[in-house]
């Protein structure tokens, strides 16, 4: 699978056998001749916005639908984005907001669908399974999203930031990151051992944030 990102270090290839060098060399300049006319691939566009967005309603907070995903709920599971920047910027939003607010009989098939398998999930689990909610989220503390900026990209990894809002105005922006695993965009959890905050204030959304607002 050819993939682009930004930013990413390539690794050099080198022939298995000393004595092909000659004709592994005669193969390379025909090839560096033959493409020399060619465009270099254009990279991926990370402000491309969801196209045909929709607003659905999820434990009492608005999630976008769009042309880019999510194309299916199953047992209460978002799943089924494109393989863009803008897939993985729904993604983002879509599965870092219902993994925290589901509820009590939601949230075993969210994580199992939405989340990325690992250690990190293990402990989300295990944490989760000591809370209850059972309820849509409180209006107090819902958040509004306002949009997404990825950081990072390729066609198999994203770094997200998303951007919300809350009924005192106040605003943050949650840190996530999304992996392509299989066939979809799902969300890693962060390391059970980072110290990085996950979740930060902010004043202002940066100039580059890609705007998917929720109606008030």
């Amino acid at each position: 699978m050819k993939s682009t990102v930004i930013p990413a270090p390539r690794r050099s290839g080198r022939p298995y056998v000393l004595r092909a060098a000659p004709v592994l060399s005669a193969l390379l300049l025909a090839g560096v001749v033959g493409c020399g006319g060619g465009d270099a691939a254009a990279p991926p566009d990370l402000s491309a916005p969801p196209t045909n967005v929709r607003w659905v309603p999820f434990q009492g907070v608005s999630l976008p639908h769009s042309d880019q995903g999510p194309t299916a709920q199953t047992d209460g599971a978002a799943t089924g984005f494109e393989q863009t920047p803008t897939g993985a910027g729904v993604a983002a939003m879509v599965h870092a907001v219902r993994l925290a607010i589901a509820d009590d009989g939601q949230w075993s098939n969210i994580v199992a669908r939405e989340v990325v398998p690992g250690p990190a999930k293990d402990e989300w689990a295990v944490n989760r399974v000591q809370l209850s909610i059972s309820g849509p989220a409180d209006p107090v503390y819902a958040p509004r999203l306002l949009g997404y900026r990825i950081t990072e990209y390729s066609d198999q990894r994203a770094a997200v930031d998303v951007y919300s809002e809350y009924s005192d105005s106040s605003r943050a922006v949650n840190h996530t990151t999304v992996e392509w695993f299989a066939r979809d965009w799902r969300l890693r959890l962060p390391d059970p051992k980072s110290t990085t905050r996950p979740i930060d204030p902010v004043t202002e959304l940066p100039s580059d944030t890609v705007k998917v607002e929720a109606p008030k």
